[in-house]
């Protein structure tokens, strides 16, 4: 292992978008070519990576120098046949004071957010991040631990089962961590990476549809401060703010949303400037790049492009044949994906669900819709119920987004009209299994409506103007005051995600048992043998692998047959061809969670069970129908 290995990597991703941005033909600041370089460059870098991980069957240093070969060859073409041409302006100091401030900003949230040490060791997170890591460090740490690797990869937390989440981002830190980067490192260095991209070039977004950069330092705030905090939904207020529900915690979001930004300014150019063919086709070709990225943003972006496709299309003078060459690209990238994502799809996805929340769903749904008069004064009754929700969820920034609409020019509300269409079909369609999982939607809803708020203070010029930027002051104010009140609960209310004691028992597995090991654990989501040492457990937290899409019969089924095994039941142990059982503090609550009690006795019969570990309230045993080279086979589904 090359410990420098990672910087260089990250180098190479760099110069593969400066040799990328080349061929945009957008004049860029020099903060922002670097972000969408950063960005798009990641983008090919990683699929290139996981090709070659592919064909060598392995993620290891030499699959890793032969790909960043690849782009620097790639790269050189570009800079070659492009003739160096790179428009660039220069940022002026407030832009440049604003990004020291992000930076500083994000710095801290991931240092004291994210896996933070104490003085025992123990491993402390945001609220959020306890709640979704565990499940990231899982993909990442299986991916390194793993000396082979196959695509599509295992899903760790459940058996038999191919991994159908987008998992790119944790592949882009599995290779950081291959490059010499600790496991904490290798997840905080992207995330300061790409929520800087993120917020950076939302920034830039917002100028170029506003034409003023204050709009764009505005709408960040509003960006960042928008929402509530948890714990309201008795009130009927569900609208979280977006750093606390994504921008942290969902490290796919992360990757997703900054492609999406870079996306969203080649389109806006397209449709406010002059048109190009040549940056429809990079933006198509990058929206099929989302899929294994974020699914959301995948679908987010096809909606955007379809929607803006007839105006794109009249500005070209109706030559269609470089569209379908722009969606043929889209196509061929993003089909295999999407047909294989599919295939771990439930019915529960994509099911109408209007009023987005469960309790606005059932009051709408239980309205009367039996005549043509009860539906009309149901729909009118289930509007006034959605506005008043919204009012409550978002009600100072919709009145600063009308006025802001009202000022903006018309590119600017065109280019909105996707993001308004996205808004209502989130009301009525559920597009996972878990309702709130609607967010991710949501949020492209928001940024767009906060980088267009600003215009709403920006833009008067009258005898009233101190009075109306008052008011519009206010109104921010109280678009934000919550968002501040939510940061400031994650700061005082973080958790421990992993003890010391956590830690040791991974590292132990790591070095003592075989990396193909299946082992039988309780579902906890942090556990520390799925979540720090990489290993493949029969079932995990059951709340992930229903959101994700595995059927929940299937789930309660091996659930029912876990709890068997812990109590004894060694022929089942046998049909799912358990190499190792795990028995410690998560396993004693999970018993206690479901009404058992976990049969010690039985692994007590050395001629079935060997004891490798035994340390501080943590027991592992070996089970004598281990064998790595002769393996029975595993129960099926």
């Amino acid at each position: 292992m090359l410990h420098g290995l990672w910087l260089l990597y990250l180098i190479i991703c760099l110069c593969s978008g400066l040799a990328l941005s080349c061929i945009i033909e957008i004049r860029f600041s020099l903060i922002e070519r670097i972000l969408v370089s950063f960005v798009v460059g990641s983008a090919v870098s990683v699929w290139i990576t996981l090709l070659v991980s592919w064909l060598y069957s392995s993620i290891c240093t030499a699959s890793i120098i032969v790909s960043m070969l690849i782009c620097a060859v790639i790269c050189s073409i570009i800079f070659v046949l492009s003739s160096y041409r790179m428009s660039t302006s220069s940022d002026d100091r407030y832009t440049i004071v604003f990004f020291v401030l992000l930076i500083l900003y994000l710095v801290v949230m991931n240092l004291y957010g994210v896996l933070r040490p104490d003085a025992l060791g123990n491993l402390h997170a945001l609220p959020t991040v306890w709640g979704d890591y565990p499940f990231h460090t899982s993909i990442i740490t299986s991916l390194v631990y793993t000396p082979v690797f196959h695509f599509p990869p295992p899903y760790p937390q459940f058996l038999h089962t191919e991994l159908h989440y987008p998992f790119l981002m944790d592949f882009y830190s599995a290779i950081l961590m291959k490059g010499g980067l600790t496991l904490r490192s290798s997840i905080i260095v992207p995330n300061i990476l790409f929520q800087l991209s993120l917020l950076g070039l939302f920034y830039f977004l917002a100028y170029r549809l506003t034409g003023l950069r204050m709009a764009g330092a505005i709408g960040s705030v509003l960006f960042i401060f928008a929402g509530f905090p948890p714990g309201l939904q008795t009130a009927g207020i569900t609208f979280l703010n977006p750093v606390y529900a994504v921008i942290m915690p969902q490290r796919t979001a992360m990757f997703g949303m900054a492609l999406s930004f870079v996306i969203f300014i080649l389109l806006f150019e397209s449709l406010s400037t002059k048109f190009s063919w040549r940056e429809l086709f990079i933006a198509c070709l990058l929206i099929g790049m989302l899929p294994y990225i974020h699914a959301h943003s995948f679908i987010v972006n096809c909606f955007v492009l379809l929607l803006l496709a007839p105006v794109l299309l009249k500005k070209a003078n109706g030559r269609i044949k470089g569209f379908v060459i722009a969606f043929a690209a889209l196509v061929a990238l993003a089909l295999p994906q999407v047909l294989y994502i599919k295939g771990g799809v439930t019915e529960r996805f994509f099911n109408f669900y209007p009023g987005w929340t469960y309790v606005n769903r059932g009051l709408i749904t239980s309205m009367d819709w039996s005549t043509i008069p009860a539906v009309i004064y149901s729909t009118a009754e289930a509007f006034v119920l959605m506005l008043n929700f919204w009012a409550k969820n978002a009600g100072a920034l919709l009145i600063l987004l009308s006025i802001g609409l009202l000022k903006a020019r018309k590119e600017a509300r065109i280019f909105y009209i996707p993001f308004l269409g996205l808004f209502f079909i989130a009301n009525f369609v559920k597009f996972q299994p878990w309702y709130f999982d609607n967010y991710k939607i949501f949020i492209y809803w928001l940024a767009i409506s906060a980088a267009i708020a600003p215009l709403s203070l920006l833009s008067w010029q009258n005898e009233h103007k101190r009075s109306i930027t008052v008011s519009i002051c206010v109104l921010i104010v109280a678009s934000t005051v919550f968002g501040v009140i939510t940061h400031a609960g994650m700061m005082k209310y973080e958790y421990i995600v992993w003890s010391s004691d956590d830690q040791a028992v991974a590292c132990w597995v790591r070095h003592n048992t075989s990396p193909n090991g299946l082992f039988l654990t309780g579902s906890a989501h942090n556990h520390p043998v799925s979540a720090l040492a990489g290993r493949q457990r029969v079932m995990g937290y059951e709340g992930w692998l229903w959101s994700h899409g595995l059927n929940w019969t299937r789930i309660t089924e091996v659930k029912r047959d876990e709890i068997e095994m812990f109590k004894g039941n060694y022929r089942l142990m046998e049909e799912y061809g358990i190499d190792y059982i795990c028995i410690g503090p998560y396993e004693r609550r999970f018993a206690a969670d479901n009404h058992f009690k976990i049969n010690t006795s039985v692994f007590e019969d050395r001629t079935r069970f060997r004891l490798l570990y035994d340390a501080k309230g943590w027991r592992i045993y070996e089970t004598s129908n281990y064998s790595i080279s002769n393996r029975p086979n595993r129960i099926g589904f």
